[in-house]
């Protein structure tokens, strides 16, 4: 599926907006509910995948915002400057809220030192998903304007709004494979620092490691060209799967942030999961 039905995008961000706004008017109460349909949405959407999957996998630093230990006074609590990753925090933290890693009333607590949960949530959601989701707002009705109107079909490609395609890997952290690879990095570096993790996550017999770093490989080939086969990529990622399954899949889309291999992981799991 490369490309997508105009009223297929335009009634997919206008639900992913829905779920948005149902966030900023939530109380303490639902707020959670609200972050989770958010984030399904963004996971299993294959539309909203393509555009905000980056988010999801990108490599932002959360240490360097505030510490993850809500168990003391957080003292500093330094929000990127840049808006991109202003919205990769945000997105992040919803998804670590949904997955029970990340409890937002004590992290929140922590921050702001007001003896009252509901009123620490309201000040980090005014912090950062006011903000956040207004630009990512602006983000998608700009998108609609430059790349959906007049149109029958819009490519997965034309739905990139975010570039999270640099390598930001420095003394074993997280490499990132896209479509902007700095030309002062060795390709072959990056493939070989994604295999030790893999090596080191035990989800891959060493029997199995040469298909996955073939597989890696022919991934890396179809992101390059100009208009690369979702199909192919699908089949790549259901490769993946059989190996390793969910584990070995969420590994590797750590590193490739293109978001048009996001999408055929997006589409291969929904398949799974259906």
């Amino acid at each position: 599926m490369g490309n997508f039905p105009v009223k297929q995008v335009k009634r997919s961000i206008r639900n992913y907006e829905s779920a948005a706004s149902d966030i900023l008017n939530s109380s303490h109460t639902t707020y959670m509910s609200k972050v989770e349909r958010f984030v399904y949405i963004a996971k299993s959407d294959p539309i909203i995948n393509s555009i905000v999957g980056p988010l999801l996998n990108s490599d932002i630093d959360l240490n360097s915002i505030h510490s993850l230990e809500a168990t003391d006074w957080i003292p500093e609590f330094n929000l990127p400057i840049n808006i991109d990753e202003q919205i990769a925090y945000m997105m992040k933290m919803f998804d670590l809220m949904t997955q029970g890693k990340i409890d937002l009333n004590q992290l929140s607590f922590a921050i702001y030192r007001i003896n009252n949960f509901s009123q620490c949530v309201e000040l980090w959601m005014g912090d950062v998903a006011v903000p956040s989701l207004r630009e990512l707002s602006y983000r998608l009705n700009d998108l609609i304007e430059d790349e959906v109107q007049g149109k029958e079909e819009v490519s997965a490609a034309s739905l990139q709004i975010f570039n999270y395609g640099s390598i930001t890997a420095t003394d074993g952290g997280n490499v990132a494979i896209g479509t902007n690879i700095q030309q002062t990095i060795n390709y072959e570096q990056i493939v070989n620092e994604l295999m030790e993790k893999i090596k080191v996550s035990n989800l891959v017999s060493d029997a199995q490691l040469p298909e996955v770093e073939n597989v890696i490989g022919e991934i890396q080939k179809e992101i390059k060209q100009t208009e690369p086969s979702v199909s192919k990529l699908q089949k790549f990622a259901g490769k993946l799967y059989q190996v390793g399954e969910e584990g070995l899949l969420k590994l590797v889309t750590n590193a490739i942030t293109d978001p048009r291999w996001g999408q055929a992981v997006a589409n291969v799991m929904l398949g799974i999961l259906s």
